[in-house]
């Protein structure tokens, strides 16, 4: 698998991309998709503001108020992704509030990166088609003290 992330980072902050591309590699490597893509995995993620992903957030889920990510899958299942024939996959698109993570992070007095890794993981897992479950939660904490 070749990974092609892109960043569109309209937050200011500085980020490792081969941090980023590692936690999508070892996301997808923990679940059954392992050994299912054959050339290149597409992953678009944006960093934006806390007023936008509000804003997102109305418009796409009618919960008006801010989130740390927002996932915008490319297929409507897991089983869609799997019935795919291309062997060039683009899974989706990643936005995340890094504002938003930060205050859960003061909040709970844990740590920004490693928060921030699992819930980029976390959306990783929804572009694959995970819902919120056990598997699911196990593999974004496991992949964020990895990374």
């Amino acid at each position: 698998m070749n990974l092609i992330l892109e960043v569109n980072n309209l937050s200011g902050c500085n980020f490792d991309e081969k941090k980023l591309k590692l936690t999508v590699e070892k996301t997808i490597n923990k679940t059954r998709w392992t050994n299912f893509f054959k050339k290149d995995v597409f992953v678009s993620a944006g960093f934006i503001s806390e007023q936008e992903i509000q804003k997102i957030n109305k418009q796409y889920r009618d919960k008006d108020y801010p989130t740390d990510i927002l996932s915008f899958a490319n297929f409507e299942s897991a089983d869609d992704l799997e019935k795919s024939k291309e062997e060039n996959i683009f899974l989706g698109e990643l936005l995340i509030c890094l504002p938003d993570i930060q205050k859960y992070c003061q909040k709970k007095d844990i740590s920004f990166e490693r928060e921030f890794y699992k819930v980029f993981s976390h959306g990783i897992l929804h572009l694959l088609g995970f819902n919120h479950n056990k598997e699911m939660f196990r593999i974004q904490k496991e992949v964020s003290l990895e990374v």
